[in-house]
């Protein structure tokens, strides 16, 4: 398959980022099997524990369960997350051609920039974000009654976040077309970054929901969740990259064989 991929066509991005995503799915669920999943054991232990000291009605009926906890932490982890990281791949790639420029000029330094810039605008708005507004919680936090507001509040943040670094991405660009140099470009696209995100993360309301788990045990599954993610989008950036500036090398060397008469451009928005 990667012999085929052509970084300047979009649907081998496509497809190229959804491979590289789900092979970075399935590494960050083996990462989260280790570090993730004892904390939920626990969680759920304690969210048991306190239902089971709790009143109930003669002949209530219990819950049913939706989904075996051993599929969880087996199989359907690995496939969750790989299909996850497949969905991941998708954005990434549409970012990763949002970036090419403007001439439609590609090389491998430039793949591997958009690779990069890529991947730190996916991770800043789908993991980091969300992790300084609305941190995850493990299964014993969180009140069923207030998903749907917590729910709202997570994708409007994400939301605000991937337009402010789009925002960004076309502000740098309108920039170098200016001839601004690359310091004073950087400068200007941090404050428009940092400051709107700013005002963002003051503005949105907190969760309410009370947290009734231990601390130790919260910011332990905090940690683990965060690493888990930053390490897919490390995955899939680096796997994508690496791959990515291979080929242009590749394919730019075999243009440059080709006699004077017979050498083409490839063409950057082709399928």
């Amino acid at each position: 398959m990667w012999k085929r991929f052509d970084p300047s066509r979009p649907l081998a991005v496509i497809v190229g980022a959804v491979v590289a995503g789900m092979l970075a799915g399935f590494v960050a669920s083996v990462l989260l099997s280790f570090t993730a999943e004892p904390v939920i054991d626990q969680a759920i232990a304690l969210e048991e524990a306190r239902h089971a000291a709790e009143p109930h009605a003669p002949g209530a009926p219990e819950e049913p369960e939706v989904v075996a906890r051993g599929d969880q932490k087996g199989v359907g982890r690995f496939a969750a997350y790989s299909f996850g990281g497949g969905a991941y791949g998708v954005l990434f790639g549409i970012t990763f051609l949002a970036l090419r420029r403007r001439d439609g000029k590609t090389s491998p330094a430039d793949a591997f920039r958009r690779s990069l810039l890529a991947g730190a605008f996916m991770a800043g708005a789908f993991t980091v974000m969300p992790f300084l507004k609305y941190p995850p919680n493990p299964p014993a936090v969180g009140d069923p009654a207030t998903i749907s507001e917590r729910q709202w509040k997570y994708l409007a943040l994400i939301f605000l976040s991937v337009v402010v670094f789009a925002l960004a991405a076309r502000l740098s660009s309108h920039l170098r077309d200016r001839g601004w140099t690359g310091d004073e470009r950087l400068i200007a696209v941090a404050l428009a970054i940092a400051v709107p995100l700013g005002i963002v993360l003051a503005a949105l309301p907190p969760y309410h929901d009370p947290i009734e788990a231990p601390a130790n045990l919260v910011w332990r599954f905090r940690i683990a969740s965060l690493g888990g993610n930053l390490l897919l989008w490390s995955v899939l950036t680096m796997t994508f990259g690496a791959v990515a500036v291979r080929r242009e090398r590749e394919l730019s060397g075999a243009v440059a064989g080709m006699p004077a008469g017979e050498a083409v451009l490839r063409p950057a928005t082709t399928t």
